[in-house]
C-alpha cells in the first residue's frame, strides 16, 4: 500500500549525509545519459481573487518529473500555489500566498515504482525540496572546494539557508561561518539555532563584505531576484556556491574557472492572457526572470563533473564556482526513494489503500 509521509515524517527520516549520497549516485547516472529528468512547467492563470486584488495575481501550477534506474523510481512533484507581484525596491517581487485553510501552502511528490509503475509513497515537499537544494550545492562543494577549506561566509539566514549549512559541513569540516542578513534579529537567531544543529560557531555579522572576508567558502542563499555578490567578494582559492541564478553578479561569476552549473534545462512556460494586461516595467512572470550576460547552457554541468567529462579544481589557488540554477524532478526520484525506503524500515507514515489510485480500464 502506498504510504503518505508528511514534513515531520521526512526530516525524521532524511539526513544530509543520506541526502548527498543519493544525488551523487543520480547525478552520475545523468551524466551517463541513464537517469533522466524532463524540463519543469511553470503555468500561470487568471484566478477569481485577481478581480478585487490590488496587485496583479495568478494560480501557478508547477510541475516537474524524473526516474533513476538505480533506485527503480520516478517521481512528480507538482505545486498547486497563488501568487500575488506586489512592489518591493524599486520593481516588483512574486510571493506565494498561503491561502489554503489555515494558511497553508500545497506541494507534493509521488513517488512511483519503475518495476510495475505502483504509487509507493505521497509526501510533503516542503522539507525534501529544501534538502535536494541543499544537498546539491553540497555535491558540488564537496568537487570544488579546496580539501583544507574551514571557513564559510553565508549571505541569507532563512529556511533554505539551514540547508546549505547542514551541506556545506558535511562536504567539508567547517570551523567557522560568519552569516549575515539584512535583519539583525534574524541573523542571530538564525546563528543561535543553526550552530547548535551542527555543532559549529556561527557568528552573525554587520555587513556582506565581513560575511565574505578571510573565508574559503561563499556561499548565497536568498530570494534575490537581482544581482548583489560581485568579484571583489571572491579571493584566491575560494569556492562560490550559489543556491539561485541571480545572486551573484555576471563578473563575479566569471572569475569561477571551472564554474558548473546544475543543469541545462530550463522552464516550460504557458501564460493565460488575461495576465499580459501587466505587461509593465518591473513585472515578470517568471521566477527567475532576469537577463543576464552568461550563456548557462555553454557551462559544464554537475553531472558532467561528476563522470569527469569536465575537470574539477586543478589547484588551490583557482577562485570555483556552482549555481544551482533550477532544481529537477530526477532529484525526487532519487532522494524520495531513500525516504521511502527509510519509513518502511522504521514503520513510519501512514498507508493508504492502493485501490484509491487504481482502475480498471485503461484511459
Amino acid at each position: 500500500m502506498p504510504l503518505f509521509l508528511d514534513n515531520h515524517d521526512v526530516e525524521q527520516l532524511l539526513s544530509m549525509k543520506t541526502c548527498m549520497e543519493a544525488l551523487e549516485i543520480l547525478y552520475r547516472e545523468l551524466g551517463e545519459g541513464k537517469a533522466v529528468a524532463a524540463p519543469r512547467s511553470d503555468i500561470h492563470t487568471q484566478t477569481a481573487s485577481e478581480r478585487t486584488a490590488e496587485a496583479p495575481m495568478a494560480h501557478y501550477l508547477k510541475t516537474m518529473s524524473g526516474a533513476t534506474p538505480h533506485f527503480g523510481t520516478a517521481a512528480l512533484r507538482f505545486s498547486s500555489d497563488i501568487v500575488a507581484w506586489r512592489s518591493a525596491g524599486g520593481g516588483m517581487r512574486r510571493e506565494k500566498l498561503p491561502t489554503m485553510p489555515g494558511n497553508r501552502w500545497l506541494g507534493l511528490v509521488l513517488l512511483f515504482s519503475s518495476s510495475n509503475g505502483e504509487l509507493l509513497a505521497i509526501m510533503n515537499d516542503g522539507v525534501l525540496q529544501r534538502m535536494r537544494v541543499g544537498g546539491a550545492n553540497g555535491v558540488a562543494t564537496k568537487l570544488l572546494a579546496r580539501a583544507d577549506a574551514s571557513r564559510v561566509g553565508l549571505i541569507g539566514s532563512g529556511w533554505q539557508a539551514g540547508a546549505q549549512v547542514m551541506a556545506v559541513c558535511e562536504a567539508r569540516r567547517i570551523k567557522t561561518i560568519k552569516v549575515y542578513s539584512p535583519t539583525r534579529a534574524n541573523r542571530e537567531k538564525f546563528a543561535a539555532e543553526t550552530s547548535r544543529l551542527v555543532n559549529v560557531e556561527i557568528v552573525p555579522v554587520d555587513s556582506q563584505a565581513e560575511a565574505v572576508r578571510d573565508v574559503d567558502i561563499v556561499i548565497t542563499s536568498t530570494n534575490s531576484r537581482a544581482p548583489f555578490l560581485g568579484p571583489e567578494a571572491l579571493r584566491e582559492g575560494v569556492h562560490l556556491s550559489c543556491m539561485q541564478r541571480d545572486e551573484a553578479n555576471d563578473d563575479a561569476l566569471r572569475r569561477c574557472d571551472p564554474l558548473i552549473v546544475h543543469t541545462h534545462l530550463i522552464e516550460n512556460d504557458a501564460t493565460s492572457s488575461n495576465l499580459r494586461k501587466y505587461d509593465r516595467p518591473g513585472f515578470e512572470l517568471k521566477d527567475h526572470p532576469l537577463k543576464r550576460g552568461i550563456d548557462w547552457k555553454a557551462l559544464p554541468t554537475l553531472p558532467d563533473l561528476i563522470v569527469g567529462r569536465t575537470p574539477g579544481r586543478e589547484s588551490d589557488a583557482e577562485i570555483t564556482g556552482f549555481v544551482n540554477n533550477l532544481g529537477v524532478g530526477a532529484q525526487f526520484a532519487a532522494v524520495g526513494a531513500k525516504v521511502y525506503e527509510a519509513a518502511r524500515a522504521q514503520g513510519a507514515g501512514r498507508e493508504l489503500p492502493l485501490d484509491w489510485f487504481t482502475q480498471d480500464v485503461h484511459p
